[in-house]
């Protein structure tokens, strides 16, 4: 199951990640994942935590190291995909009973 987070900066810093991004060819969100899985790696080596916890923690970083992620855009297009076939489908099911 993935979880998303929406982030508002003020324009200048956007602008200023946006450009640093595209001159070195950095995709911003995985730029965003790789800060947040370095903030976690190192917070967690003090954080009180349960082994079950752990356990989810070490297997969705794994996860993101091995690329096993979805971005907003693969789910905007996903959705879009999905609302059109059901579109399709109505409409085919209208035409067969009319």
């Amino acid at each position: 199951m993935t979880k998303s987070i929406t982030l508002r900066l003020p324009k200048d810093e956007y602008e200023a990640f946006d450009t640093i991004c595209n001159q070195r060819g950095y995709s911003k969100t995985g730029k965003i994942r790789e800060f947040i899985r370095d903030m976690v790696k190192d917070e967690l080596k003090t954080a009180v935590i349960s082994a079950k916890e752990w356990r989810g923690i070490s297997s969705a970083i794994r996860e993101i190291e091995r690329g096993d992620y979805v971005t907003l855009g693969d789910l905007k297009r996903d959705f879009a995909e999905k609302k059109l076939a059901r579109k399709k489908g109505g409409k085919k099911r209208k035409e067969i009973s009319g």
